[in-house]
C-alpha cells in the first residue's frame, strides 16, 4: 500500500503543469484528448492593435500641392492681402517639397519644376510685403494707368492714350523711387516702355493708321491698275511707311520700317519719296533711333527678280523688278555717318590722294584706294562689303557709285556696267538671280531704250524696252522655233509684225495680244495661203483662202470655217457660188461651169 502511494506522488510530479488542468467535462473518455487539443490559447482570446495607415502616394500629394497651387494663384489674381498671398505660397511650397521627397522620375522633376516656380512667386510677394505699402500702392496705381491708356490706344483715342500713358510713367517713376530690388527693377523696365507707348500713341499712331489703311487699298485694287500707276501707289506707300518709322519708338518702328521694305521689294524698283497728295502733314517728333535709318539704308539684297518664261507662250514680262535694286542708295548707318552727296558730283571738285583704306562703318566695309573727304564721305576706287553678303566694286565718289562698276547680291544677281550719282543708269549687264540675263540701256537700274534679254528658258529678246517690258520695234525667238518680229506694247506682240509659227506656218499683217487679229496673210506649211481678216489667230470676216492643188475660195469666214456667202473655184474653171455653213455647200447655192 505504501509502495502504490509513492508510485502515485512521482507520476504525479512527471505530468506537465497544464495537464494538471481539470479537463472540461467530456461526453466520453474517448473524446477527451480531442477537447484538450482543440481548445485556443488563452492570448488568442486579446483583440488585435488596428494596422498603421499607408503614407500618401505620389499622386496624392501632387494633386495636393497643385491645389495649394491653384489657392495661391487664385489670390494673387484677386489682388487680395500680401500676407494671404504669402501664407497661400507658403503652403503650396511645402505641399512641392512633400512630393519630391516622395515621388520618382517624371513625377519628381515636374514638382521640382512646381516648386521653383512657386518659390519664386513666394519670393517676389515677400519681396513686395517687405517693400511696404507705398511701394505697393504706386505699383497698382501705375498698372492701373497703364490699363487704362492701352484701352484708350484700342479704342484709337490716341490723345487720351498719349496722356494717359504720360501719367503712368510718372507714377512708375514714383515707384521707383519707392521700392527696392527685383520691385524697383520692375518699376524701371515699365516706366521705359510707358514712355516709349506715350510717344508712339501721340506721334506713331496716327501716320501708322494711314499707312496701313493706304497699304490695305493698295493690296486690294493692285491688280486693276496699270503697272506705272501700281508703281507711283507703291512708292506712295513705301513714303508714307518711311515717314512713320521716323516717327516711332521700339517695335512700332521696326514694324514699320519692315513694311515699307516689303513694299519696295514686291515693286523691285528703287524709293523716291513720294508724298500723298493731300495728305496731312505728318507731326514731328524726336529723332528716331539709327536702326530705322541703317535698315533703310541697306541695298535690298532679297528683291525679287523676274520669273523664267514659258518655252512656247507670246512673250511675257521683262525683268523689271529685280533690276531696280541696283539703284539702292550707298548710305551707311546713322551712327557712323558717311552721306551721299544729293547733287551730282563735278569734275572741279578738288580729289585729295586716295591711299590704302580699310574701314568700317556700321554694317558697311571700305576696301581700296580710297580718301575720307571733308563732309565725312568717301572718294576712290575700290571694294564695298556690306554684312548681309552684298558687295559693290568700282568707283565712289563722295559716297556715291559713279562711273563703271559691278554689284553681286548675296542671292546672286549682279549689275556691271554705268553708275551715275549712285544709280545704275547707261550702258550694262544685268545678270538676274534666277538665269535671266539683260545686256543694254538701263534707267535707274531698269532695262530701257534698246537691249537683248536672254531668259533661262532659252528665249531671246531684241529690241526696243520700256519700264523693263518689250515695247515698240523687236523680235523675239522661242526656244520652241516660234519667231516673231514687229510691234510690241506692254511685252505683247500687237501692232504690225511677221510672226512664224512653231508648226511652220507664217504671218504678215496685224496682230493683238501675239495672234492674228485684222487684216494680214497667212502662208501654210502645205503651200496653201490665206489671205484676209483674222480675229484671234483664226480666219473671220472676208478672206480668201487658195489651196496649192488650185482650189480657191473668196468669201465670208467664221472662226476658221467657211460661214456665209462665198464662190468655191475649181482648177478646171468650174466654181460653185452660194451661202455655206459651217465649211460646207448648203442648198442656197449653183454650180457655174467654165465658160457659162
Amino acid at each position: 500500500m505504501k509502495f502504490a502511494l509513492t508510485l502515485c506522488l512521482a507520476l504525479l510530479a512527471l505530468t506537465p503543469a497544464h495537464a494538471q488542468t481539470p479537463p472540461e467535462p467530456a461526453a466520453s473518455a474517448a473524446s477527451a484528448p480531442d477537447a484538450a487539443a482543440s481548445a485556443p490559447e488563452p492570448a488568442a482570446s486579446m483583440p488585435e492593435p488596428a494596422p498603421a495607415p499607408p503614407p500618401p502616394s505620389c499622386a496624392q500629394l501632387t494633386s495636393r500641392a497643385l491645389s495649394a497651387d491653384l489657392k495661391a494663384a487664385t489670390a494673387q489674381s484677386q489682388n487680395q492681402p500680401l500676407q494671404t498671398q504669402v501664407k497661400l505660397y507658403d503652403e503650396a511650397v511645402a505641399q512641392w517639397g512633400a512630393a519630391i521627397a516622395t515621388c520618382d522620375g517624371r513625377a519628381r522633376e515636374r514638382a521640382q519644376r512646381n516648386l521653383a516656380d512657386s518659390q519664386k512667386a513666394h519670393d517676389a510677394l515677400t519681396e513686395k510685403l517687405q517693400a511696404g505699402s507705398q511701394c505697393e500702392s504706386a505699383h497698382r496705381d501705375a498698372g492701373a494707368l497703364q490699363e487704362l491708356a492701352r484701352t484708350a490706344f484700342s479704342e484709337r483715342r490716341f490723345g487720351d492714350a498719349a496722356s494717359l500713358y504720360r501719367k503712368a510713367e510718372g507714377m512708375w517713376d514714383l515707384a521707383v523711387e519707392q521700392c527696392k530690388g527685383s520691385q524697383q527693377d520692375v518699376a524701371q523696365r515699365r516706366r521705359e516702355q510707358s514712355e516709349i507707348d506715350g510717344h508712339n500713341a501721340e506721334f506713331c499712331a496716327p501716320p501708322f493708321e494711314r499707312a496701313r489703311e493706304f497699304s490695305s487699298k493698295l493690296r486690294n485694287s493692285a491688280a486693276a491698275l496699270p503697272l506705272a500707276e501700281r508703281q507711283t501707289q507703291s512708292q506712295i506707300g513705301e513714303t508714307l511707311w518711311r515717314d512713320t518709322a521716323a516717327q516711332c519708338k521700339g517695335g512700332a518702328q521696326e514694324l514699320a520700317m519692315n513694311n515699307a521694305l516689303a513694299l519696295a521689294r514686291e515693286r523691285g524698283t528703287p524709293w523716291v519719296s513720294t508724298p500723298l497728295p493731300g495728305a496731312p502733314p505728318v507731326a514731328k517728333a524726336a529723332p528716331a533711333p539709327a536702326t530705322a535709318a541703317a535698315a533703310a539704308a541697306k541695298p535690298a539684297s532679297n528683291a525679287p527678280a523676274p520669273t523664267a518664261r514659258p518655252a512656247a507662250a507670246p512673250a511675257a514680262a521683262a525683268a523689271t523688278t529685280a533690276a531696280a535694286v541696283a539703284t539702292a542708295p550707298l548710305r551707311q548707318a546713322a551712327a557712323t555717318p558717311i552721306a551721299p552727296l544729293t547733287t551730282p558730283p563735278t569734275a572741279t571738285a578738288p580729289a585729295p590722294e586716295p591711299k590704302l583704306f580699310d574701314r568700317t562703318a556700321g554694317d558697311t566695309r571700305y576696301v581700296g584706294q580710297f580718301v575720307r573727304n571733308d563732309d565725312d564721305t568717301v572718294s576712290g576706287t575700290g571694294r564695298v562689303e556690306w554684312k548681309n553678303g552684298d558687295v559693290y566694286e568700282g568707283p565712289l565718289v563722295r559716297s556715291q557709285r559713279h562711273g563703271v562698276g559691278e554689284i553681286r547680291w548675296a542671292n546672286g544677281q549682279r549689275y556691271k556696267g554705268d553708275w551715275v550719282t549712285d544709280r545704275a543708269t547707261g550702258r550694262g549687264l544685268m545678270a538676274f538671280a534666277n538665269g535671266n540675263q539683260f545686256e543694254g540701256t538701263l534707267v535707274d537700274g531698269q532695262p530701257e531704250g534698246e537691249g537683248k534679254m536672254t531668259y533661262a528658258s532659252g528665249d531671246v529678246y531684241t529690241g526696243q524696252i520700256k519700264q523693263g517690258l518689250p515695247h515698240g520695234r523687236g523680235s523675239y525667238a522661242w526656244v520652241s522655233g516660234q519667231r516673231y518680229e514687229g510691234d510690241w506694247v506692254d511685252d505683247k506682240p500687237q501692232g504690225m509684225g511677221k510672226m512664224r509659227f512653231a508648226n511652220g506656218n507664217q504671218y504678215e499683217g496685224q496682230l493683238s495680244a501675239g495672234l492674228p487679229h485684222g487684216k494680214g496673210r497667212m502662208v501654210f506649211p502645205s503651200g496653201d495661203i490665206y489671205e484676209g481678216e483674222f480675229e484671234v489667230g483664226k480666219a473671220h470676216g472676208q478672206g480668201k483662202y487658195a489651196w496649192k492643188t488650185g482650189e480657191r475660195y473668196e468669201g465670208a469666214w467664221s472662226r476658221g470655217l467657211k460661214h456665209g456667202a462665198g464662190t468655191f473655184h475649181w482648177p478646171t474653171g468650174d466654181r460653185w457660188e452660194g451661202v455655206f455653213k459651217d465649211d460646207e455647200r448648203t442648198d442656197d447655192g449653183h454650180i457655174i461651169r467654165k465658160g457659162s
